[in-house]
């Protein structure tokens, strides 16, 4: 398959890479200084799925510097830039391309695929829930950190042929990124939104991984809560996820998911860090948007939502 990677930081250079080394040909798009380390001595990737250098990449720094062949020979492009950045990069798509390929998003929060099909329609629509840890280690190096679950892909309902979808799957799992297709793909991105909420801001704000939140009382009970103000949501919009209660999925969390990614640390983490922008108004700034809508008091992701934006603007 021909595969344009819009938005090549940490994920996106995972995929990129491991496609590119399963036999397709890739573009990545990101910041020039990562291009430029990447055409110099390749990408290196590092961590749980080994240690590799991947140098048959394609990189540019913009849309408008592919040319008409390459944009007509595109067979899906991934999109794996922050939320935040989701309306400018497709505005960029809809200049510079009059007939895009299909669209997969494999970008953490809510929104992203709904913008996707306002400008593409469902029929060029994807979404993806991703849910193994990517740090960005340096120009043109990453480091696979840790994996939960298998990744998962799915159109909307009366959208995009199942059977296309299935070709990205088996594509991904050649290239040994384990994924399969579904036909309910909002359900997982749900599922997703509860892990992020519940871990990134909580994780970030007090500056540990994941498995530091499970030994103290005080932080397990501040991610239930999380989780079941996220509930009452679910239930008032009616939404399909894999468990019934919130107690449910707070025994998952803490049972399953926690433990198979207990050393890592948030990308909303390495964005404080570095004094970036995080993409906590896609998480859980948007479920208080969306309870506000609904009359629906969410005080534990609203305080959580508070906070790292002070810690985004005060610089702490």
């Amino acid at each position: 398959m021909n595969i344009l990677i819009l938005g090549a930081g940490a994920i996106g250079s995972v995929f990129g890479g491991f496609l590119a080394q399963g036999g397709h040909r890739v573009c990545l798009m990101g910041r020039p200084s990562h291009i430029e380390a990447i055409q110099k001595s390749g990408l290196s990737i590092a961590g749980i799925w080994g240690e590799h250098v991947i140098r048959n990449l394609q990189g540019y720094t913009s849309l408008s510097a592919l040319s008409e062949q390459e944009k007509s020979s595109l067979d899906i492009i991934l999109l794996t830039v922050k939320s935040y950045d989701t309306d400018a990069i497709l505005n960029e798509l809809k200049n510079n391309f009059p007939n895009p390929p299909p669209v997969v998003s494999l970008q953490n929060g809510l929104g992203n695929i709904e913008k996707i099909e306002a400008l593409l329609g469902r029929e060029k629509t994807i979404g993806g829930r991703v849910i193994f840890g990517v740090e960005f280690v340096a120009p043109g190096s990453v480091k696979v950190t840790v994996s939960a679950d298998r990744t998962v892909l799915g159109g909307l309902s009366g959208g995009i042929d199942n059977s296309f979808v299935e070709k990205i799957a088996q594509a991904f799992t050649a290239s040994n990124i384990a994924a399969d297709a579904v036909p309910d793909i909002n359900r997982y991105i749900w599922g997703k939104v509860l892990y992020n909420c519940a871990l990134n801001g909580l994780a970030t704000l007090i500056n540990v991984h994941y498995g530091k939140l499970l030994s103290f009382e005080g932080t397990k009970d501040i991610m239930a809560n999380i989780v079941r103000e996220i509930f009452t949501i679910i239930k008032a919009k009616n939404i399909s996820v894999e468990w019934e209660t919130p107690d449910e999925y707070v025994n998952h969390l803490f049972g399953t998911l926690i433990p198979r990614t207990f050393d890592h640390h948030p990308s909303m983490l390495q964005d404080i860090m570095r004094h970036k922008r995080t993409e906590i108004d896609a998480l859980n700034g948007e479920l208080v948007r969306l309870g506000n809508e609904l009359g629906i008091d969410l005080p534990y992701n609203w305080t959580i939502t508070q906070l790292i934006k002070a810690k985004e603007n005060l610089n702490v």
